[in-house]
């Protein structure tokens, strides 16, 4: 009888190896190079074919067969120990745009997204973003902001060089998301700068002197970079799965200093801890330096609480939201 179980077992992980669906992807337009168009093509449906495989398996990803470059199969990796994904279509059909760079991106890749911890029920729709090289190869892969985010965003460049800079911006902020989704120290370590500044605020009751009555405040706690990652890398030990979402995104250039960027997110953050989860959504200000665009620092990290009561009635002060304006840049 056992020997029989472990046949059975045998074959119904066979066939669900077997019955993963098949992706297919197409460019729409964007290149005039047929080889190349191709070999994005065979590559991402590779991709997303042998990620359905793992998926459905509750497998590895197999990059063997794969023509995707190190350090994007060491993303994916981390990636997925925290949370495995699948594409839901059997077609998918999106033009090719210029990236950072050299780059070449696809954007608005469907997927299905399921945490690694089978006890923990988050399930959730994401969009992926993938860069190719100039030969077609892929060389990273991240969760996208919304479509609709990114469009709103990127139309507000009124100049070529404004709106370039808007494009690396969405990708830094995309990048910096999911560097919390896969825990990724070395990546947030080497986008903050060593005089970096980060700020949390947390909503704390406080009583009027001489009188009954409370009210609700922010108080800020301000830490160093080093203090911060120290803290990062004590909860990325002690949580098993983090979602990290941004909902609303406001991009503020310095007024005379021309590459400084003041970036305001809307974020939503949920972590699941043994036997515990954690959750909040606050406002994110990140202030930029891109003096050096192949490496762009934050100088500032701010994050304020977007509701100032546990009933949710009331949202913290407009007026006293973070921007590019609170800071003093001395250069």
């Amino acid at each position: 009888m056992k020997r029989l179980f472990l046949f059975l077992c045998c074959i119904a992980g066979a066939l669900s190896s077997a019955t993963a669906q098949e992706v297919k992807f197409e460019l729409s337009d964007g290149y005039d190079n047929p080889g190349i168009k191709e070999r994005i093509e065979q590559n991402l449906s590779a991709l997303l074919t042998e990620a359905n495989r793992a998926f459905a398996a509750n497998g590895q990803i197999d990059f063997s067969k794969l023509n995707i470059a190190t350090e994007a199969q060491n993303s994916i990796s981390m990636l997925w120990s925290n949370v495995n994904f699948s594409c839901m279509e059997t077609e998918i059909v999106e033009p090719l745009l210029q990236g950072i760079g050299n780059h070449l991106q696809v954007r608005n890749i469907p997927l299905q997204t399921r945490p690694v911890d089978s006890t923990m029920q988050d399930d959730s729709y994401q969009e992926a973003v993938v860069d190719f090289d100039i030969s077609g190869r892929i060389v990273s892969f991240y969760f996208a902001i919304s479509n609709n985010l990114y469009r709103q965003v990127i139309k507000k460049g009124g100049e070529v060089t404004d709106m370039r800079r808007r494009q690396m911006i969405l990708d830094y902020v995309e990048h910096f998301r999911t560097a919390y989704n896969e825990k990724d120290l070395n990546f947030l370590e080497q986008v903050f700068s060593d005089d970096a500044i980060i700020i949390t605020g947390k909503v704390t009751q406080v009583k009027k002197i001489d009188s009954p009555i409370t009210f609700n405040k922010v108080t800020y706690k301000t830490q160093n970079k080093d203090q911060y990652i120290a803290g990062l890398r004590r909860i990325f030990g002690l949580t098993k799965y983090i979602r990290v979402t941004f909902s609303e995104i406001k991009i503020m250039r310095h007024p005379t200093l021309n590459d400084y960027y003041g970036v305001l997110l809307r974020q939503g953050y949920y972590a699941q801890y043994t036997g515990s989860k954690y959750e909040d959504d606050g406002y994110l200000f990140l202030l930029w330096d891109f003096t050096d665009e192949e490496h762009p620092l934050i100088h500032v990290r701010t994050w304020q609480p977007y509701w100032m009561n546990d009933a949710k009635t009331q949202h913290i002060d407009e007026e006293e939201i973070f921007d590019i304006g609170d800071f003093n840049i001395d250069i």
